[in-house]
């Protein structure tokens, strides 16, 4: 029973510590949030740069379109499995306070004001949540 009440608390704290990007963050709000980029994009025909960091235990990339983020993913260092946990933890702080609506048949979402979708996807042998503005 302690050991069970040590990993609730352990988890509890390591979710707690982390702070992810919401869609429609500033490139500098997603920098407060996730630290200097490991890698930092250049504009595209469309305008749209591709920023990578490095937060705890994921990898995540984050899409801008004039300096405001349109797309997230989200993969673990370790290739491991996003755990519903996780999952939860990101779409919660990627939903601007707007619930998300699971697809029953798959893993996919929707926010309620249906401005915004999130899927799971193996991307180059890696588990990743993806979370993209409509």
């Amino acid at each position: 029973m302690k050991r069970i009440l040590l990993l609730i608390a352990v988890l509890t704290v390591a979710f707690s510590g982390l702070s992810f990007a919401a869609l429609g963050d500033t490139e500098d709000q997603v920098a407060d949030l996730l630290g200097k980029p490991a890698e930092s994009g250049f504009p595209d025909q469309r305008g749209v740069s591709t920023n990578v960091y490095q937060k705890g235990n994921y990898i995540v990339l984050v899409q801008f379109l004039h300096h405001l983020s349109l797309a997230e993913s989200y993969t673990r260092m370790d290739k491991a499995e996003l755990r519903e946990s996780e999952i939860t933890a990101l779409l919660e702080g990627s939903g601007n306070d707007l619930k998300w609506i699971k697809n029953p048949d798959k893993p996919a979402w929707i926010r309620e004001d249906h401005k915004a979708r999130a899927w799971c996807e193996t991307l180059s042998g890696r588990p990743t949540l993806l979370i993209q503005a409509q």
